[in-house]
């Protein structure tokens, strides 16, 4: 089957949908509090799968079953970690962030530590998310249109980018909340298609398709079981899954602002428990789409030899699934990009005027920072739509890599910043700008990203460490060095801490 142009009209009601949300919502939003917090009025359900739909982006979507094709079911498992985390979350951290009162997550470390964490917080999110945006749309543009020769890549960043944009600044948090549920559904959907087209192409039924699996090595794989850090495992992957979704669920603010978005603390931890069988249901999709793929390139037809990695799955689904049905599977690619594109966008934009116009400019009305908030929307969408456009033409090169590198390796220092000052009452801001700058240290040697140390330090050699569990060692060389720290600078005072720590909001509550 080729690529119809009915196709391009389900992709198009799917788009028009999207931009009806962000105007109907746009009349509910008329303070910052709307914007950023939703007037805490969203219903548990649709939170938990915006915060599914958050971190699952297109990336994933692609990648995750292409890793299953070529390798076995583990990468697929990961989100058995993921599941240990929300369940922490909820107990945990839901309720401190409602309590301490936040707009963002970076707020908190300003009144625990001092301004400057606050800023360097919230600078390492927007630069961060500013690039990941980008990538979300630029890398499945990029598969998609390997299969596709005729579609115009820059035409399709520039309309997925707009829409997205345009809904979410108008309708701020709310419009973003609504819009990832829809678009869960039809990832979900699209999904689900894949799999049954996949498993029916084996001749024999589903039990044949599940046989050549299992003769292929491609549930169990060799390392399933072993305790080799530097191996991938199942160990490996929940443990890791676990340590490295600590930042996501305790210092991101794409997730983090999500905790305020309900109208009570049940309802909060309510969201978060329904992720668990939507983290459940990860698994079989990464599974079953990799699983999927792998049967109907055996007995349906043979895999051309230019096709492969990320654009695999793009491939089968303009070759293998009927007409309209590859419109809805390819609008769910869309709708894992633009999910994770939306959220970023009110997070950036969250954080721009809560962290940085607040921190330059305070004591705004209200009023003039909705405005900022929503242009500043624009300004990052259209920034981050033309460094796509830009990976379009020149590819990603060294620039991201590096770019990746020092902004991303922050994540692990900063999530530990955030646990020593929720968990740890004896330790103040000098310690932990020490824990702070040493995990940094440590993360760059342990990761060597973009491969600078190799280059630059004669005889370096990196440790043989399976990337999952970089983070482990990251966060907990931050959470140790502050708390050893703690003991040559002493405490914060109790009017310090209080009701800024863990144990402060329970004795407040109390």
């Amino acid at each position: 089957m080729a690529w119809h142009w009915f196709d391009w009209i389900v992709i198009g009601l799917y788009f028009v949908v999207m931009f009806f949300i962000g105007m109907f919502f746009a009349k509910r939003t008329k303070s910052t509090d709307d914007y950023f917090k939703a007037g805490g009025r969203v219903p548990a359900l649709v939170t938990a799968m915006s915060i599914y739909a958050t971190a699952l982006s297109s990336i994933s979507f692609i990648a995750i079953p292409a890793s299953v094709y070529n390798n076995s079911w583990l990468l697929g498992m990961a989100p058995l970690g993921i599941i240990l985390m929300v369940l922490w979350a909820a107990y945990t951290f839901v309720p401190f962030f409602r309590r301490v009162n936040v707009t963002t997550a970076y707020e908190y470390l300003g009144r625990r530590f001092d301004n400057s964490f606050r800023l360097i917080g919230s600078l390492t999110f927007i630069l961060f998310h500013v690039v990941r945006m980008a990538i979300v749309i630029y890398l499945p543009t990029l598969a998609i249109q390997q299969v596709v020769p005729t579609l115009n890549p820059v035409l399709i960043t520039i309309v997925v980018s707009i829409f997205c944009v345009a809904y979410t600044s108008m309708g701020g948090i709310e419009a973003v909340l609504w819009s990832d549920a829809i678009q869960t559904v039809v990832l979900l959907l699209g999904a689900f298609l894949v799999i049954i087209v996949g498993f029916s192409s084996a001749p024999e039924g589903v039990g044949q398709g599940f046989k050549l699996l299992a003769d292929d090595g491609k549930i169990i794989s060799p390392n399933f079981f072993s305790l080799d850090l530097a191996k991938s495992s199942i160990w490996v992957m929940i443990v890791g899954g676990f340590v490295n979704s600590i930042y996501s669920y305790v210092g991101s603010q794409d997730i983090v602002q999500r905790y305020a978005t309900n109208k009570d603390e049940h309802e909060a931890k309510k969201s978060l428990f329904m992720n668990v069988p939507l983290l459940c249901t990860s698994i079989v999709i990464f599974i079953g789409m990799g699983s999927a793929l792998y049967i109907y390139f055996h007995f349906k037809a043979a895999l051309p030899e230019n096709i492969n990695g990320n654009a695999i799955l793009p491939y089968f689904i303009v070759n293998a699934l009927p007409v309209g049905i590859s419109g809805i599977v390819i609008a769910a690619i869309f709708a894992a990009a633009q999910s994770t594109v939306s959220s970023s966008l009110n997070s950036v934009s969250t954080c721009m005027t809560a962290d940085i116009l607040e921190y330059f400019k305070s004591g705004m009305e209200d009023k003039s920072k909705l405005k900022f908030a929503r242009v500043s929307s624009w300004i990052v969408g259209i920034f981050s739509t033309l460094l796509a456009i830009y990976f379009i033409y020149n590819g990603q090169g060294d620039m991201f890599l590096y770019f990746q590198a020092i902004t991303g390796l922050l994540g692990g220092p900063i999530a530990g910043v955030f646990l020593i000052g929720i968990f740890f009452d004896k330790v103040e801001s000098k310690a932990v700008w020490i824990g702070f700058i040493v995990s940094v240290i440590i993360a760059f040697y342990v990761s060597d990203p973009a491969g600078m140390l190799t280059k630059f330090i004669p005889g370096y050699v990196k440790p043989k460490i399976f990337e999952f569990m970089l983070s482990f060692i990251i966060i907990g060389s931050s959470v140790i060095v502050s708390f050893i720290s703690s003991f040559f600078f002493g405490r914060p005072s109790e009017e310090k801490i209080k009701g800024l720590t863990y144990s402060t909001t329970i004795k407040n509550q109390k």
